[in-house]
């Protein structure tokens, strides 16, 4: 069962890519407890980079399962790593034990596709009684016309499902609004090919109540945006409020002080990694 062959392509080369970029969770550890400690320091807020997203992070059962893949000499020597440089360990860790590393790597995709075929399913199964029934009756029946049969459903109702998703609101309107322009379009075909007058007049009623019904939905479409607009205005002047008190804060000559002497007892620690 697939999505789309070239979006699952794109994806697997993008997670690749981004976890070869990544640390190890169990290897950031100390490190992210000092940042946290000291997260709103002057210093340090304009050069941190920000969490990392954990879904793309390995697991310590992930890094400890490729571990046990490498010759014990192999595994001391990247183990050294894992304290002291945590970004080498992870270069160390998926060049000399490829093969395992892409494995976990296929199994994490594999386990998100299943995840996402999931919950897709479960959506269509609530919106889409009629599709998401067919769909179960050719899984049964016909596996390989169920996944080209899926593949054709997931692009039909991709859009809404993606929408539903982050605004529940705005995804039954497109909902609404897909089902309004199909029934428009079969008005307009039935007018074109109907040459009978009195029908003509009634298929032109029917028609001005659905071309009324898309207005009343591109109505509700616009304020949808305009709550999110609102909403989006309302944490931005929350933010220029905190900006404000922030900088407030940061002109006393106190506080000044106090951080000048806090970063250079920091600078004279030992274990201090100088920039």
């Amino acid at each position: 069962m697939k999505l789309s062959r070239a979006i699952l392509v794109l994806f697997m080369a993008s997670f690749v890519l981004l976890t070869a970029l990544l640390p190890c969770r169990g290897t950031e550890k100390a490190n992210e407890e000092k940042a946290n400690g000291d997260a709103n320091s002057i210093w340090t807020q304009y050069e941190r980079r920000g969490p990392r997203p954990k879904r793309w992070e390995l697991t310590d059962e992930e890094i400890d399962r490729i571990m046990k893949s490498l010759d014990e000499k192999k595994a001391k020597e990247i183990a050294k790593l894992r304290e002291t440089d945590p970004r080498k360990f992870h270069d160390e860790l998926r060049n000399q034990a490829r093969k395992e590393f892409e494995k976990v790597i296929r199994e994490r995709i594999d386990a998100w596709r299943k995840k996402s075929q999931a919950e897709f399913l479960e959506w269509l199964g609530k919106e889409y009684t009629h599709q998401a029934g067919e769909l179960n009756k050719l899984k049964r029946e016909d596996p390989d016309l169920y996944n080209k049969k899926f593949d054709l459903v997931w692009n039909t109702y991709r859009r809404i499902y993606e929408i539903w998703r982050r605004n529940p609101e705005l995804g039954q309107v497109l909902k609404e609004d897909t089902a309004l322009k199909k029934r428009r379009d079969e008005l307009l075909t039935k007018f074109k090919n109907t040459k009978d007058s009195k029908q003509k007049k009634h298929l032109l009623g029917q028609l001005e109540d659905a071309v009324s019904a898309r207005f009343d939905l591109i109505v509700r479409r616009k304020q949808i945006a305009y709550k999110q607009l609102q909403k989006r205005l309302e944490e931005l002047q929350k933010k220029i409020q905190e900006s404000r008190d922030e900088m407030g804060r940061w002109r006393s000559k106190k506080f000044k002080t106090d951080n000048v002497k806090e970063r250079i007892k920091d600078l004279l620690d030992p274990n201090f990694k100088w920039d």
